[in-house]
């Protein structure tokens, strides 16, 4: 059991900072970035300290190049800084930048793109920026998930309908999205063959209801087990009878 003690080491921040730092529309990657920086900095008790992007990405087990646009994207909302930028060759020493009002994107929402009527300008009275890398991303990330939401129906669709043929239909919620997709590019016609190739193994050996293998147990998992390919018809055709070689010199 683990056990954690402050005596092995420990971080130290201020309250407000983490207030401000999770109103943040922050994805999953700029967050564990600001946690790895929070981590070697306050964390040793020091301002700044050298940190690699594919050292980050060990850390926070997560892609290096996601790592990368992330503190890019960190960098240009001014909540990373990094103090030796100038210098070419040599690892980035980051640093968290205290000083939140200084943050382009604030209050838990992209405020720097919200615009009123005054021509152009937000709230605060600030020209409205969002970063180039931003606003291609935005719209990739709706679209990505608008088609896994429709992917998602598409298996689920499909298994809806294979399941109405299964003669054992138990523990239906515990089939995984995983088992749906497989199900599902497999095909109406493979997957209800395997159907009925376990029905019928199921009528030929008698067996009762109570040994009949769960739905879900089928579906995660067994299916393929009872996948048998249609038997290929052979035409058998009469064989012809050799034609006689002509004798050229046979007087017939």
């Amino acid at each position: 059991m683990a056990s954690p003690q402050i005596e092995n080491g420990y971080t130290t921040i201020a309250n407000e900072i983490l207030d401000h730092l999770y109103k943040q529309p922050l994805n999953g990657t700029e967050l564990k970035v600001v946690m790895c920086i929070l981590r070697y900095t306050f964390g040793f008790r020091r301002k700044s300290h050298k940190l690699s992007a594919s050292f980050i990405a060990k850390w926070g087990s997560c892609d290096v190049s996601s790592v990368k646009r992330a503190l890019k994207h960190l960098r240009a909302m001014k909540i990373v800084i990094c103090i030796n930028d100038e210098k070419r060759g040599v690892t980035a020493e980051l640093k968290l930048n205290k000083d939140y009002e200084q943050w382009k994107l604030t209050g838990g929402e992209n405020a720097t793109s919200v615009k009123n009527a005054t021509g152009g300008e937000n709230a605060t009275g600030l020209v409205a920026e969002m970063t180039p890398e931003l606003v291609a991303e935005l719209p990739y990330k709706k679209r990505k998930k608008e088609n896994k939401n429709i992917k998602t129906k598409s298996y689920d669709d499909f298994f809806e309908k294979v399941w109405k043929s299964y003669p054992r239909k138990l523990n239906k919620s515990a089939v995984t999205r995983k088992a749906k997709k497989e199900l599902y590019e497999a095909g109406e016609e493979v997957v209800l063959r395997a159907i009925n190739s376990y029905i019928a193994e199921i009528q030929e050996n008698g067996t009762t209801e109570r040994y009949i293998m769960y739905g879900s147990t089928f579906f995660n998992a067994r299916w393929r087990d009872y996948i048998k390919e249609p038997e290929l018809r052979v035409e058998v055709t009469a064989e012809e009878p050799a034609e006689k070689p002509i004798d050229l010199w046979s007087e017939e």
